[in-house]
Protein backbone atom coordinates (compact mmCIF):
# COMPACT_ATOMS: atom_id res chain seq x y z
CA UNK A 1 0.00 0.00 0.00
CA UNK A 2 1.48 3.40 -0.91
CA UNK A 3 1.85 5.72 1.75
CA UNK A 4 1.14 9.80 1.74
CA UNK A 5 2.24 12.24 4.36
CA UNK A 6 -0.68 14.79 4.11
CA UNK A 7 0.83 18.23 5.88
CA UNK A 8 -1.67 20.93 6.56
CA UNK A 9 -2.98 23.16 9.51
CA UNK A 10 -6.20 22.88 8.59
CA UNK A 11 -7.90 20.53 10.36
CA UNK A 12 -11.50 20.16 8.49
CA UNK A 13 -9.34 20.05 5.15
CA UNK A 14 -6.51 17.17 6.38
CA UNK A 15 -9.75 15.70 7.77
CA UNK A 16 -11.64 15.47 4.32
CA UNK A 17 -8.52 14.94 2.24
CA UNK A 18 -7.24 12.28 4.34
CA UNK A 19 -10.33 10.29 4.28
CA UNK A 20 -10.83 10.68 0.51
CA UNK A 21 -6.85 9.51 0.21
CA UNK A 22 -7.91 6.26 2.45
CA UNK A 23 -11.25 5.93 0.78
CA UNK A 24 -8.69 5.56 -2.70
CA UNK A 25 -6.63 3.05 -1.24
CA UNK A 26 -3.57 4.63 0.54
CA UNK A 27 -2.08 4.93 3.89
CA UNK A 28 -1.99 8.31 4.61
CA UNK A 29 0.22 10.18 7.95
CA UNK A 30 -1.44 13.11 8.77
CA UNK A 31 0.94 16.31 10.14
CA UNK A 32 -0.76 19.39 11.91
CA UNK A 33 2.17 21.88 10.85
CA UNK A 34 5.82 21.87 8.83
CA UNK A 35 7.86 20.93 12.15
CA UNK A 36 5.66 17.59 13.03
CA UNK A 37 5.66 17.03 8.90
CA UNK A 38 9.91 17.45 9.45
CA UNK A 39 9.69 15.34 12.66
CA UNK A 40 7.92 11.88 10.94
CA UNK A 41 10.33 12.51 8.41
CA UNK A 42 13.59 13.00 9.98
CA UNK A 43 12.94 10.21 12.56
CA UNK A 44 11.73 7.44 9.92
CA UNK A 45 8.32 7.76 11.98
CA UNK A 46 6.66 7.30 8.64
CA UNK A 47 8.36 7.14 4.82
CA UNK A 48 6.12 8.04 2.50
CA UNK A 49 5.51 7.51 -0.95
CA UNK A 50 4.20 11.24 -1.78
CA UNK A 51 4.05 14.04 -0.35
CA UNK A 52 1.10 16.80 -0.18
CA UNK A 53 2.30 20.02 1.50
CA UNK A 54 0.21 23.28 2.31
CA UNK A 55 2.58 26.14 1.18
CA UNK A 56 1.99 28.32 4.14
CA UNK A 57 1.63 27.42 7.94
CA UNK A 58 3.18 28.54 11.25
CA UNK A 59 5.56 26.71 12.93
CA UNK A 60 7.56 25.77 9.69
CA UNK A 61 6.59 26.36 6.50
CA UNK A 62 5.94 24.05 3.68
CA UNK A 63 8.93 26.01 1.99
CA UNK A 64 11.27 25.02 4.81
CA UNK A 65 9.49 21.43 4.94
CA UNK A 66 10.68 20.95 0.89
CA UNK A 67 13.98 22.38 1.59
CA UNK A 68 14.43 19.49 4.37
CA UNK A 69 13.20 17.00 1.83
CA UNK A 70 15.40 17.75 -1.03
CA UNK A 71 18.75 18.16 1.57
CA UNK A 72 17.90 14.55 2.79
CA UNK A 73 19.90 12.11 1.06
CA UNK A 74 16.98 9.20 1.53
CA UNK A 75 14.02 11.67 0.21
CA UNK A 76 15.35 14.10 -1.92
CA UNK A 77 13.73 12.50 -4.89
CA UNK A 78 10.28 12.21 -3.15
CA UNK A 79 7.49 13.72 -5.18
CA UNK A 80 6.15 16.48 -3.24
CA UNK A 81 2.86 18.54 -4.19
CA UNK A 82 2.27 21.56 -3.02
CA UNK A 83 -1.18 23.62 -1.97
CA UNK A 84 -0.81 27.21 -2.81
CA UNK A 85 -2.79 30.17 -2.52
CA UNK A 86 -3.17 31.72 -6.43
CA UNK A 87 -2.13 35.28 -5.27
CA UNK A 88 1.23 33.87 -3.66
CA UNK A 89 2.50 33.80 -6.96
CA UNK A 90 6.78 34.78 -6.13
CA UNK A 91 6.43 32.02 -2.88
CA UNK A 92 5.08 29.41 -5.41
CA UNK A 93 7.94 30.21 -7.64
CA UNK A 94 10.20 30.15 -5.36
CA UNK A 95 9.23 26.57 -3.76
CA UNK A 96 9.30 25.66 -7.24
CA UNK A 97 12.95 26.40 -7.93
CA UNK A 98 13.25 23.35 -4.92
CA UNK A 99 11.65 20.75 -7.27
CA UNK A 100 8.09 20.12 -6.76
CA UNK A 101 6.45 17.69 -8.83
CA UNK A 102 2.79 19.43 -8.67
CA UNK A 103 1.21 22.98 -7.80
CA UNK A 104 -2.13 22.81 -6.90
CA UNK A 105 -4.61 25.90 -6.27
CA UNK A 106 -5.96 25.13 -2.77
CA UNK A 107 -9.29 26.75 -3.00
CA UNK A 108 -10.06 24.98 -6.70
CA UNK A 109 -9.11 21.47 -5.39
CA UNK A 110 -11.29 19.27 -3.80
CA UNK A 111 -10.74 16.08 -2.48
CA UNK A 112 -12.10 14.01 -5.33
CA UNK A 113 -8.98 16.28 -7.19
CA UNK A 114 -6.30 15.34 -4.80
CA UNK A 115 -7.06 11.55 -4.91
CA UNK A 116 -6.92 11.38 -8.70
CA UNK A 117 -3.39 13.57 -8.85
CA UNK A 118 -2.15 10.34 -5.96
CA UNK A 119 -3.10 7.96 -8.39
CA UNK A 120 -1.32 9.51 -11.41
CA UNK A 121 1.96 10.99 -9.64
CA UNK A 122 2.20 7.08 -7.81
CA UNK A 123 1.38 5.49 -11.00
CA UNK A 124 -1.85 3.61 -8.89
CA UNK A 125 -4.41 2.31 -11.14
CA UNK A 126 -8.24 3.82 -9.79
CA UNK A 127 -10.03 0.95 -8.83
CA UNK A 128 -13.49 0.79 -11.02
CA UNK A 129 -16.23 3.08 -9.80
CA UNK A 130 -18.99 1.24 -7.65
CA UNK A 131 -22.09 0.91 -10.03
CA UNK A 132 -25.06 3.80 -9.18
CA UNK A 133 -27.94 4.84 -10.98
CA UNK A 134 -26.92 8.18 -13.38
CA UNK A 135 -26.75 10.93 -10.93
CA UNK A 136 -28.57 13.79 -11.84
CA UNK A 137 -25.80 16.91 -12.20
CA UNK A 138 -26.42 19.85 -9.91
CA UNK A 139 -28.39 22.82 -10.87
CA UNK A 140 -26.29 26.01 -11.62
CA UNK A 141 -25.73 27.64 -8.49
CA UNK A 142 -26.13 24.80 -6.05
CA UNK A 143 -24.16 24.28 -3.40
CA UNK A 144 -22.77 20.26 -2.47
CA UNK A 145 -23.46 19.44 1.58
CA UNK A 146 -19.76 20.58 2.25
CA UNK A 147 -21.25 23.87 1.00
CA UNK A 148 -24.05 24.01 2.92
CA UNK A 149 -22.47 22.71 6.39
CA UNK A 150 -19.79 25.41 5.57
CA UNK A 151 -22.00 28.25 5.63
CA UNK A 152 -23.77 26.80 9.00
CA UNK A 153 -21.46 26.58 11.24
CA UNK A 154 -19.05 29.58 10.20
CA UNK A 155 -21.46 32.28 11.04
CA UNK A 156 -20.06 33.45 14.32
CA UNK A 157 -16.20 33.15 13.08
CA UNK A 158 -17.19 35.74 9.90
CA UNK A 159 -18.69 37.72 12.55
CA UNK A 160 -15.33 38.19 14.46
CA UNK A 161 -13.70 39.04 11.85
CA UNK A 162 -15.52 42.61 11.73
CA UNK A 163 -13.90 43.22 15.05
CA UNK A 164 -10.20 42.16 14.11
CA UNK A 165 -10.28 44.43 10.57
CA UNK A 166 -11.39 47.56 12.52
CA UNK A 167 -8.81 47.14 15.60
CA UNK A 168 -6.45 46.65 12.30
CA UNK A 169 -7.78 49.66 10.78
CA UNK A 170 -7.74 52.20 13.37
CA UNK A 171 -4.01 51.55 14.88
CA UNK A 172 -2.39 49.14 12.02
CA UNK A 173 1.19 49.45 13.72
CA UNK A 174 0.11 48.86 17.19
CA UNK A 175 -2.35 45.62 16.20
CA UNK A 176 0.83 44.30 14.81
CA UNK A 177 2.63 43.93 17.47
CA UNK A 178 -0.20 42.67 19.79
CA UNK A 179 -1.03 40.11 17.34
CA UNK A 180 -3.58 40.65 15.76
CA UNK A 181 -2.89 40.89 12.68
CA UNK A 182 -1.47 37.35 13.22
CA UNK A 183 -4.89 36.15 14.21
CA UNK A 184 -6.55 37.89 11.14
CA UNK A 185 -4.03 36.35 8.74
CA UNK A 186 -5.02 32.94 10.94
CA UNK A 187 -8.51 33.04 10.33
CA UNK A 188 -8.53 34.19 6.51
CA UNK A 189 -6.15 31.63 5.98
CA UNK A 190 -8.51 28.67 7.26
CA UNK A 191 -11.55 30.71 5.86
CA UNK A 192 -9.94 30.84 2.73
CA UNK A 193 -9.70 26.62 2.41
CA UNK A 194 -12.78 26.14 3.95
CA UNK A 195 -14.52 27.97 1.33
CA UNK A 196 -12.87 26.49 -1.59
CA UNK A 197 -13.96 23.37 -0.55
CA UNK A 198 -17.23 24.35 -0.11
CA UNK A 199 -17.68 25.77 -3.32
CA UNK A 200 -18.25 29.14 -2.14
CA UNK A 201 -16.02 30.59 -5.29
CA UNK A 202 -16.34 34.22 -4.81
CA UNK A 203 -15.77 33.81 -0.99
CA UNK A 204 -12.86 31.42 -1.70
CA UNK A 205 -11.07 33.84 -4.10
CA UNK A 206 -11.68 37.12 -2.02
CA UNK A 207 -10.56 35.48 1.21
CA UNK A 208 -7.60 33.87 -0.96
CA UNK A 209 -6.66 37.79 -2.11
CA UNK A 210 -6.92 39.23 1.28
CA UNK A 211 -5.20 36.17 3.08
CA UNK A 212 -1.85 36.70 0.35
CA UNK A 213 -2.00 40.31 1.60
CA UNK A 214 -2.08 39.94 5.16
CA UNK A 215 0.96 37.23 4.94
CA UNK A 216 2.63 40.16 2.91
CA UNK A 217 1.79 42.43 5.41
CA UNK A 218 3.42 40.57 8.37
CA UNK A 219 6.26 39.83 6.29
CA UNK A 220 7.42 43.34 5.49
CA UNK A 221 5.75 45.56 8.46
CA UNK A 222 7.21 48.87 6.08
CA UNK A 223 4.05 48.14 4.16
CA UNK A 224 1.63 48.86 6.47
CA UNK A 225 0.14 52.20 6.44
CA UNK A 226 -2.77 53.99 6.27
CA UNK A 227 -3.95 52.74 2.44
CA UNK A 228 -3.06 49.15 3.09
CA UNK A 229 -5.28 49.47 6.69
CA UNK A 230 -8.32 50.76 4.89
CA UNK A 231 -8.12 48.03 2.15
CA UNK A 232 -7.70 45.43 4.80
CA UNK A 233 -11.01 46.50 6.49
CA UNK A 234 -12.86 47.23 3.37
CA UNK A 235 -11.99 43.72 2.10
CA UNK A 236 -12.67 42.05 5.48
CA UNK A 237 -16.04 43.76 5.41
CA UNK A 238 -17.21 42.71 1.78
CA UNK A 239 -16.47 39.09 3.08
CA UNK A 240 -19.22 39.20 5.59
CA UNK A 241 -21.13 40.75 2.63
CA UNK A 242 -20.30 37.79 0.71
CA UNK A 243 -21.37 35.04 3.31
CA UNK A 244 -24.77 36.84 3.39
CA UNK A 245 -25.16 36.04 0.17
CA UNK A 246 -24.05 32.55 0.06
CA UNK A 247 -26.50 32.06 2.78
CA UNK A 248 -29.28 33.42 0.77
CA UNK A 249 -28.83 33.26 -2.99
CA UNK A 250 -27.66 30.63 -5.42
CA UNK A 251 -25.68 32.44 -7.95
CA UNK A 252 -23.54 30.67 -10.76
CA UNK A 253 -19.91 31.76 -9.26
CA UNK A 254 -18.38 31.95 -12.48
CA UNK A 255 -14.82 34.15 -12.68
CA UNK A 256 -13.36 35.88 -15.54
CA UNK A 257 -12.68 39.58 -16.27
CA UNK A 258 -11.64 41.84 -18.73
CA UNK A 259 -9.24 44.73 -17.07
CA UNK A 260 -7.86 47.69 -18.90
CA UNK A 261 -4.75 49.53 -17.63
CA UNK A 262 -3.48 53.05 -18.57
CA UNK A 263 -0.69 55.24 -17.74
CA UNK A 264 1.68 56.78 -19.47
CA UNK A 265 4.83 55.04 -17.46
CA UNK A 266 5.19 51.54 -19.00
CA UNK A 267 6.94 50.31 -15.37
CA UNK A 268 3.78 50.76 -13.80
CA UNK A 269 1.35 49.18 -16.67
CA UNK A 270 3.57 45.95 -16.43
CA UNK A 271 3.47 46.23 -12.35
CA UNK A 272 -0.57 46.65 -12.26
CA UNK A 273 -0.26 43.82 -14.99
CA UNK A 274 1.14 41.23 -13.18
CA UNK A 275 -0.49 41.58 -10.12
CA UNK A 276 -4.13 41.33 -11.97
CA UNK A 277 -3.32 38.58 -13.81
CA UNK A 278 -2.62 36.68 -10.18
CA UNK A 279 -6.16 36.68 -10.10
CA UNK A 280 -6.39 35.11 -13.52
CA UNK A 281 -8.01 38.04 -15.13
CA UNK A 282 -7.36 39.17 -18.77
CA UNK A 283 -5.09 42.45 -18.92
CA UNK A 284 -4.98 45.18 -21.45
CA UNK A 285 -2.30 48.01 -20.86
CA UNK A 286 -2.42 51.60 -22.62
CA UNK A 287 -0.14 54.60 -22.20
CA UNK A 288 -2.12 56.76 -24.30
CA UNK A 289 -5.00 57.66 -22.80
CA UNK A 290 -6.90 58.75 -25.95
CA UNK A 291 -5.73 55.85 -27.64
CA UNK A 292 -7.24 53.56 -24.65
CA UNK A 293 -10.89 55.20 -25.40
CA UNK A 294 -10.29 53.19 -28.92
CA UNK A 295 -10.12 49.89 -27.66
CA UNK A 296 -13.18 50.28 -26.04
CA UNK A 297 -14.61 49.49 -29.24
CA UNK A 298 -13.12 46.64 -29.56
CA UNK A 299 -13.56 45.00 -26.31
CA UNK A 300 -16.13 45.41 -23.44
CA UNK A 301 -13.90 45.91 -20.08
CA UNK A 302 -14.57 44.83 -16.58
CA UNK A 303 -12.69 47.15 -15.05
CA UNK A 304 -10.51 49.97 -15.33
CA UNK A 305 -7.42 51.19 -13.72
CA UNK A 306 -6.45 54.97 -14.49
CA UNK A 307 -3.53 56.85 -13.81
CA UNK A 308 -5.01 60.31 -13.22
CA UNK A 309 -1.66 62.49 -13.98
CA UNK A 310 -1.01 61.70 -17.69
CA UNK A 311 -0.66 64.09 -21.04
CA UNK A 312 -3.32 64.97 -23.48
CA UNK A 313 -6.02 63.36 -21.10
CA UNK A 314 -5.82 63.09 -17.44
CA UNK A 315 -7.66 60.28 -15.72
CA UNK A 316 -10.39 62.20 -14.28
CA UNK A 317 -11.59 63.44 -17.69
CA UNK A 318 -10.93 59.90 -19.47
CA UNK A 319 -13.12 58.42 -16.69
CA UNK A 320 -16.16 60.98 -17.35
CA UNK A 321 -15.67 60.00 -21.34
CA UNK A 322 -15.69 56.03 -20.40
CA UNK A 323 -18.83 56.77 -18.28
CA UNK A 324 -20.99 58.53 -20.89
CA UNK A 325 -20.24 55.33 -23.26
CA UNK A 326 -23.03 52.70 -23.10
CA UNK A 327 -22.74 50.29 -21.10
CA UNK A 328 -19.99 51.89 -19.06
CA UNK A 329 -22.15 53.77 -16.34
CA UNK A 330 -21.51 51.62 -13.47
CA UNK A 331 -17.86 49.80 -14.43
CA UNK A 332 -15.58 50.23 -11.76
CA UNK A 333 -12.97 52.34 -11.90
CA UNK A 334 -9.85 52.15 -9.56
CA UNK A 335 -7.40 55.67 -9.86
CA UNK A 336 -3.76 55.27 -9.75
CA UNK A 337 -2.28 58.15 -8.05
CA UNK A 338 0.41 59.71 -6.16
CA UNK A 339 -1.34 61.13 -3.53
CA UNK A 340 -4.02 59.42 -1.37
CA UNK A 341 -5.07 62.42 0.81
CA UNK A 342 -8.83 63.04 1.76
CA UNK A 343 -8.69 65.68 -0.80
CA UNK A 344 -7.53 63.20 -3.87
CA UNK A 345 -10.29 60.53 -2.97
CA UNK A 346 -12.68 63.56 -2.83
CA UNK A 347 -12.10 64.46 -5.96
CA UNK A 348 -11.91 61.04 -7.36
CA UNK A 349 -15.48 60.02 -6.14
CA UNK A 350 -16.60 63.03 -7.70
CA UNK A 351 -14.99 62.67 -11.00
CA UNK A 352 -17.09 58.75 -11.11
CA UNK A 353 -14.17 56.39 -9.54
CA UNK A 354 -15.33 53.90 -7.17
CA UNK A 355 -11.82 53.17 -5.34
CA UNK A 356 -7.94 54.72 -5.47
CA UNK A 357 -4.53 53.54 -4.54
CA UNK A 358 -1.59 55.27 -4.22
CA UNK A 359 1.75 55.29 -6.00
CA UNK A 360 4.37 53.25 -6.13
CA UNK A 361 1.96 50.39 -6.06
CA UNK A 362 1.43 47.37 -3.82
CA UNK A 363 0.98 44.50 -6.31
CA UNK A 364 -1.16 42.36 -4.36
CA UNK A 365 -3.20 45.17 -2.60
CA UNK A 366 -4.15 46.25 -6.04
CA UNK A 367 -5.21 43.12 -6.65
CA UNK A 368 -7.46 43.05 -3.31
CA UNK A 369 -9.18 46.02 -5.08
CA UNK A 370 -9.78 44.72 -8.35
CA UNK A 371 -11.37 41.51 -7.04
CA UNK A 372 -13.77 43.51 -4.75
CA UNK A 373 -14.62 45.38 -7.18
CA UNK A 374 -15.32 42.86 -9.90
CA UNK A 375 -16.98 40.35 -7.48
CA UNK A 376 -19.05 43.33 -6.28
CA UNK A 377 -20.38 44.00 -9.66
CA UNK A 378 -21.45 40.61 -10.30
CA UNK A 379 -23.43 40.48 -7.11
CA UNK A 380 -25.53 43.42 -8.72
CA UNK A 381 -26.32 41.10 -11.19
CA UNK A 382 -29.69 39.10 -10.40
CA UNK A 383 -28.83 35.22 -10.45
CA UNK A 384 -30.84 33.07 -12.87
CA UNK A 385 -33.99 31.88 -11.83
Amino acid sequence: MKKILLVDDDVVVRTLYRRKLEQGGFEVGPAEDGLQAIQKLGTGAFLPDLVMLDLMMPKLSGESVLRFVRSHPQLAKLPVVILTNAFMSEQAQMVGDLGVTRAIIKTECTPDKMLEIAYQILGVTPPPPASSPTATPPSTGSLEPAGEQFLATTGSQINDLRDLGQEFKADPESATRSGILAELYSQIHHLTAAAGLAGCRHLALMAGALEALLFDLGERPQWINSSTARTVAAAVEFLIVLFEDARTVRRAETWTGEVLVVDDDPLANRIAQAALQRAKLNVRTAENPVLALGLLAQTHFDLFLLDIEMPQLNGYDLCRKIRCLPGYENTPVIYISAHSDFESRAKSIVAGGNDLIAKPILPIELAVKAVTHLIRGRLATPPPP
